[in-house]
This record gives C-alpha cells, sequence and structure tokens, in this order.
C-alpha cells in the first residue's frame, strides 16, 4: 500500500486575506508577507504596538501597546469558521465599514470588509475551508489606500423636501461661451 493512502485527508484552512495601507510604509517592516500564517482556533490574533505580545507587530508610536484582536468563532450548529475584532485601544475608535467601536467593543466581521483607525486602513476578506482546528492569515502590503474621505461642499441654503425656495438668491453658474478663435 503506499503511503499517500495511510495519510491524512488533506483539509484546506480558512484563510483570512488582510490587504494593509499606511502612507509611511515602515510602520509594516517587521512583518512577514511571504507567507501564510497559521493559527489555532482559539487563539486570539493581536495587532498593535508591542512584539512581545501582538503576532502582527505595527512600528508606530501612535499605534497602541494592543491595537486590536481576530479570534475564529462557529455559529451554533454551523461548520463556518467566522471572525470577529474587537478594539482592545483606550484612545483610538476602530472603523469597520460603517460601524464604530470603542474600547473592548467587539463586532463580527463581514466576509469583505475594510477596517480603519488613524491612518491605517486593512482591506479584510475571508476564504472559505473546512478544517475545524486552524485557519491561516495572509497579510500583503498596499501602495494605495481602499478609501479615500470625501470633501463634500455644504449647500449655502436648505434645500426643502417639497416646495419651491421663495426669497432666496441662488448664485446661477455660468454657462461656457463659444468663441471664434479668428474673434480673440
Amino acid at each position: 500500500m503506499m503511503s499517500f493512502e495511510n495519510a491524512d485527508t488533506e483539509e484546506t484552512l480558512t484563510c483570512l486575506d488582510i490587504n494593509i495601507y499606511h502612507p509611511q510604509a515602515g510602520v509594516f517592516k517587521s512583518l512577514n508577507f511571504i507567507e501564510k500564517q497559521k493559527y489555532r482556533t482559539e487563539a486570539l490574533v493581536k495587532f498593535g504596538r508591542d512584539s512581545k505580545v501582538c503576532h502582527f507587530p505595527l512600528l508606530d508610536k501612535r499605534a497602541s501597546r494592543i491595537q486590536f484582536a481576530i479570534q475564529a468563532f462557529r455559529h451554533n450548529e454551523s461548520s463556518e469558521l467566522c471572525f470577529e475584532i474587537k478594539n482592545t485601544s483606550l484612545k483610538t475608535k476602530l472603523s469597520v465599514d460603517n460601524a464604530i467601536l470603542d474600547h473592548l467593543n467587539k463586532i463580527d466581521l463581514p466576509r469583505k470588509c475594510i477596517l480603519r483607525f488613524g491612518e491605517y486602513q486593512f482591506y479584510l476578506e475571508k476564504e472559505d475551508g473546512e478544517a475545524r482546528e486552524h485557519f491561516e492569515i495572509f497579510i500583503k502590503p498596499s501602495l494605495t489606500p481602499f478609501c479615500q474621505e470625501a470633501n463634500v461642499e455644504t449647500l449655502a441654503h436648505p434645500v426643502p423636501e417639497c416646495g419651491i425656495l421663495k426669497n432666496v438668491k441662488v448664485p446661477v453658474p455660468q454657462s461656457a461661451v463659444e468663441t471664434d478663435e479668428n474673434e480673440i
């Protein structure tokens, strides 16, 4: 009998792909961008400034000692591995898509999301696997941010939900005037 016939069946691992961005890429110098890192499902994976405690150290004095933690879990009656994130920073709020997490608040991570704090941006995407005992995290750097802050100009006058504005002089934009190059 061949040895592969007796070997354990290989299971695919759930993987959390994390693309990271910061305008000063040097804050990620200590991270391993080459290979996936494997963790037991009960592990609490920490990101932050303290390299003795955090699995993913951030070389930045503005980052908290432990900025946030990610933990795997399963819902009742489900074999799907899910993740939750907890903000462990006393000073900095954490944004997961449109949800704001204060200190010790946690939230289930959607399949795809953008995590932000300070100038840091993380794009997280979960790839499902069958393994029940382990999962992987794969960190990749990004040269461009995942979202931009939009500067929305406010209107000078309120716009009613219905009806017409009266006695308000709204500047009319001037339209472009076409001229013949010989007239100039």
